[in-house]
């Protein structure tokens, strides 16, 4: 009974060991890092997806992102080139002449382009107001358009973007993107992350919101946290 106990014991510890597998997405530093430069209160967060199961579960990209403001806030900060006023939610959408590094710490986008990654289904695509974002300066074709609004894909329709094995970019820690907004501002960000393996995980978190001291006990920092990263488990 003894030995038939302990199997039993091993075989659920066995079972809960893998269940723990799991995606942390996070919107990194917890309250934004200051744009250098900006004279509009951005701050800027690393879109970042992180496994802690190396052999089971190894990133590559993200189905159907979305970025929607919370709360009454402005959304996503966005520089789109000039003359053509055209959305640049992908690193590979930021393209020369019109387009201009420069502006590339204002701008919300997603890190993927063609020579880094494999696209499927609808494109990834941004709103923009065009009022109330960054002033910046022209880069040779006249300034861009700046602004707020949403992230997400064209017409709502599913659409991934992976990482190709090429790219140097797959792994356990995957940087996504970057979000630029408004300090203190919160705004949620959900979608899918795709795995080599094909246990791909969905999440909804929450990202932004005041700006606070380090807090005293560990109670008030779980709170802080929570509201700054969501946590996925594989079932």
């Amino acid at each position: 009974m003894l030995r038939k106990t302990f199997f039993t014991l091993a075989a659920v510890l066995a079972t809960a060991a893998t269940s723990q597998a799991a995606i942390i997405v996070t919107g990194t530093p917890v309250a934004g890092t200051p744009v250098p430069g900006s004279t509009t209160g951005l701050v800027s967060y690393i879109l970042r997806a992180t496994s802690n199961d190396a052999a089971n579960q190894t990133i590559n990209g993200i189905d159907t992102p979305s970025i929607i403001a919370l709360n009454g806030g402005l959304g996503a900060h966005q520089v789109w080139a000039p003359i053509t006023n055209a959305p640049t939610p992908t690193r590979g959408s930021q393209t020369p002449p019109l387009w201009s590094d420069t502006w590339l710490p204002f701008d919300s986008y997603f890190a993927f382009d063609p020579t880094n990654s494999l696209s499927i289904g609808a494109a990834f695509n941004e709103t923009n107001n065009g009022t109330g974002g960054e002033p910046l300066p022209t880069a040779g074709f006249g300034a861009p358009t700046t602004g707020f609004g949403s992230m997400g894909t064209v017409g709502g329709a599913a659409g991934a973007n992976s990482f190709t094995i090429a790219s140097g970019k797959q792994g356990i820690v995957v940087d996504l993107g970057q979000l630029v907004m408004k300090a203190g501002q919160q705004a949620t960000f959900s979608g899918t992350i795709l795995t080599n393996q094909g246990n791909n995980q969905q999440f909804s978190i929450t990202l932004g919101g005041a700006i606070v001291p380090e807090p005293a006990t560990f109670g008030l920092l779980g709170l802080a946290l929570a509201g700054c990263f969501g946590y996925i488990r594989r079932r």
